[in-house]
């Protein structure tokens, strides 16, 4: 009867819901609530926070850097055969064209909207690119003359491909935190992963260094391998992250001066550090025992935020650390050059390290100080840029310090007192130029609440 007068009945599930009828295609109601308590999280479907994403890839970028800056001298020297002054060449030139390419990307990136969302995507782009190049840069050649070109067009590629996976982690340190206390957050927890990744490359270091020939160059591109594989498993999950929409009407900061004149003496201390006093560093690996040297520096390293702690205050002064640090830089060099036990100059190589990254924690401090300040009297946040100038001239340095290295390493592998000579007074040199410039009064912009 219904149907003949155009109407029918609907189906129970549709029926309009009151507080007499629950309907049946949802859980619970007002009157009649589920009580059954929702699934547990457990680690098989418990999600990863966008902060514990951030600290995995910055553990993979750093292993990448790590290895490369560590083992690819000597890979290119005593592996594959290349002159000690090819293998200096080679370094100065991909490292220069690394130091030039950060400043440019840090400088397009500042000027680009939605950063966050195109830091995300970089970010996987980079790393996808660095975890091939280098296992292109590290794969076994069968050539007895080792070619240039191709190795330096490898180490070009990489550069490139790091640079870009490098700016992209960097920006997400500012770009993902919601707060300051969040950000914080993410600052302890690079502080955190650093040291252990580079502990973890120093320790892979023993199957590379000093191994025979052939197990070394495998052991180089099984590490290679790992640290893709590492880096690809960090880097997807994070470009999944969701990204607040930006406003199409956001207005840009007007690009304007950095500062310069407060920034100036931290970038000369950090080329003299970085050029000079690293030198000894880099020929731990050419060494007897440079395995064993290479860890006790980079264990150095990793002690040296604690040992800051420790020490600047019995000393008073920031600038009584930087002394002290330096004096033991010289005195450590001094010895190792005496051809002393390998007890002792494995101590003498962790007292480097551990001088060499007391310096550059407050290289880095300073220019985090800079920044602040700057922001807050322009009202404009450059802290990319700074820290860009910053890397970009420790790259530089790096390149200068490999040019040394190929002239260096004959001489200190043939025992030659001459170049001994030579390093301790360019180590001393680096080390007086850093501390008269981290000690030379600048006059900062003073804002409230901000204190060195």
């Amino acid at each position: 009867m219904l149907l003949a007068h155009g109407m029918r009945c609907k189906p129970l599930a549709e029926w309009p819901t009151s507080r007499h009828v629950r309907p049946l295609s949802h859980r619970g109601s007002r009157t009649i609530p589920d009580l059954r308590p929702p699934p547990p999280k457990t680690a098989l479907n418990a999600q990863p926070s966008p902060r514990q994403l951030y600290a995995a890839g910055h553990f993979a970028r750093t292993l990448s850097w790590s290895f490369v800056d560590l083992a690819l001298g000597y890979y290119l020297h005593v592996r594959l055969g290349l002159s000690a002054a090819h293998t200096g060449q080679l370094l100065a030139i991909s490292l220069a064209y690394s130091s030039v390419l950060d400043l440019l990307l840090a400088a397009v990136f500042t000027r680009l909207r939605n950063q966050q969302r195109l830091a995300l995507r970089l970010q996987l782009i980079g790393g996808l690119g660095t975890a091939a190049s280098a296992c292109l840069l590290f794969s076994p050649s069968s050539a007895t003359e080792p070619a240039f070109l191709p190795l330096l067009a490898a180490s070009l590629l990489f550069r490139t491909c790091y640079a870009v996976y490098d700016v992209a982690q960097n920006a997400l340190t500012s770009l993902l935190p919601r707060d300051e206390n969040e950000a914080m957050r993410y600052v302890s927890a690079r502080a955190v992963v650093v040291p252990i990744s580079k502990l973890c490359i120093a320790a892979a270091l023993f199957g590379v260094v000093g191994s025979p020939a052939s197990a070394g160059s495998g052991s180089a591109l099984l590490i290679c391998m790992i640290i893709g594989i590492l880096i690809v498993a960090a880097a997807l999950p994070l470009a999944c992250v969701a990204t607040p929409a930006q406003p199409a009407t956001a207005i840009r900061p007007v690009a304007g001066a950095l500062p310069l004149p407060a920034l100036l003496p931290v970038l000369l201390a950090a080329a003299a550090e970085t050029a000079l006093v690293g030198l000894a560093g880099r020929l731990f690996p050419f060494a007897d025992q440079g395995a064993a040297l290479t860890f006790a520096m980079v264990a150095g390293m990793v002690v040296a935020p604690w040992l800051h702690l420790r020490l600047r205050p019995p000393l008073c002064s920031e600038t009584g650390l930087i002394a002290l640090m330096s004096v033991l830089a010289i005195a450590a060099v001094c010895v190792y050059q005496a051809k002393p036990s390998l007890p002792v100059a494995i101590a003498c190589a962790a007292v480097h390290g551990a001088a060499v990254a007391s310096v550059g924690l407050v290289l880095w401090r300073r220019t985090a100080l800079i920044a602040r300040r700057h922001a807050a009297r322009s009202g404009r946040e450059d802290d990319l840029s700074c820290f860009a100038l910053l890397t970009g001239t420790m790259k530089l340095s790096i390149a200068a310090s490999s040019l040394l290295l190929g002239q260096l390493l004959p001489g200190i592998q043939a025992g030659d007192p001459v170049t001994s000579a030579a390093l301790v007074s360019l180590v001393a040199v680096g080390s007086l130029l850093s501390l008269a410039a981290l000690a030379w009064p600048v006059a900062l912009p003073r804002t409230e609440g901000l204190h060195p």
